[in-house]
């Protein structure tokens, strides 16, 4: 088998007990059988009889004795340097590899709309470019058909609602929402109100990421056997409502966007005339970075930042 330049013969290496290894660096440092027995916490015995079989491994005494202890044969020197950057090559395979966020020079992939990305993700880059100033993160649209594809595309993380996850994703909600419903100040029933019979009769812009035709409210509606006029589709929240501020359209959305974008669009929040359930937002990913330390960072910041978030938006919900 062939590696870069390097030839790696399979078969010679399987057929060694590279369990001597460490007991030839430990030698190499030690220069003393006593020695290495006590830090290896074997025999004195069994030292020497790996010493003979690493002589036998490397066809070389490696060592002769001295009265000041063993010293390593021009072989034996010439094996050391190359001997402890092996073993430090073999340990940062077995043991899981450290991240420090102010020293890492990482590159991360977050999906999300845009709402997620105005209203969700400001305090996460904010700890971002402070925690972790050499860290890059690149934000891409949210697709319903990347919940299926976190792996293919080279996804770290998303931001979205998730009502059923494919086996290989895992997930973690980090808070919920529900709908409000935004119209302009000078449409005629912002100072009035929207009854469930009232909604369904006024023309409605509908978010529609993905191209869907019908948005979670439609489905409400039907159950109650009503039907609305979708006037105008538009795929962006935030292109939504700066096109529903000088219309006659009503939009339906997440409280969170309606709180944070309602003044500045000059907009209204009137409450959604329906009882509802809450839906929960989640940070998912793919099962192959589950173990990865810098993702482990990552998911923990997002997942801190977001629940703080939303436990705020939430707070002014209720007030």
């Amino acid at each position: 088998m062939i590696t870069g330049n390097v030839t790696v013969n399979i078969s010679r290496v399987s057929a060694a007990d590279l369990n001597l290894l460490p007991v030839f660096h430990v030698l190499l440092e030690e220069r003393s059988v006593t020695r290495a027995a006590g830090r290896l916490n074997l025999t004195q015995s069994a030292i020497s009889r790996n010493l003979a079989r690493l002589r036998e491994l490397f066809n070389d005494p490696l060592f002769t004795r001295t009265p000041k202890g063993l010293a390593p044969t021009p072989r034996a020197e010439a094996l050391a340097l190359q001997l402890h950057h092996s073993l430090q090559d073999i340990s940062s395979l077995i043991e899981p590899p450290q991240f420090s966020p102010s020293h890492a020079k990482s590159d991360f992939r977050l999906a999300t709309t845009d709402y997620g990305t105005q209203v969700l993700l400001p305090s996460v880059v904010s700890r971002l470019r402070s925690e972790a100033p050499g860290v890059n993160l690149e934000i891409v649209p949210w697709q319903e058909s990347l919940l299926n594809q976190l792996d293919q595309d080279n996804i770290d993380l998303a931001v979205c609602t998730v009502k059923a996850a494919p086996a290989a994703v895992h997930g973690r909600g980090v808070g919920d929402d529900q709908f409000v419903c935004v119209m302009s100040t000078n449409h005629p029933l912002a100072e009035v109100g929207l009854s469930l019979e009232s909604y369904a009769k006024q023309p409605h812009a509908l978010i529609t990421m993905g191209g869907a035709r019908k948005g979670a409210i439609d489905y409400l509606l039907e159950e109650k056997g009503l039907k609305r006029r979708i006037a105008l589709r538009v795929p962006h929240f935030v292109a939504a409502l700066a096109l529903v501020a000088q219309s006659d359209l009503v939009l339906t959305v997440p409280f969170g966007l309606a709180h944070s974008c309602a003044k500045h669009y000059q907009l209204k929040i009137i409450p959604f005339p329906m009882q509802q359930n809450n839906f929960t937002y989640s940070v998912v990913w793919h099962e192959r970075y589950m173990k990865d330390a810098g993702h482990m960072w990552l998911r923990q910041l997002v997942f801190e930042e977001l629940t703080s978030t939303l436990k705020a938006l939430k707070a002014d919900f209720n007030c």
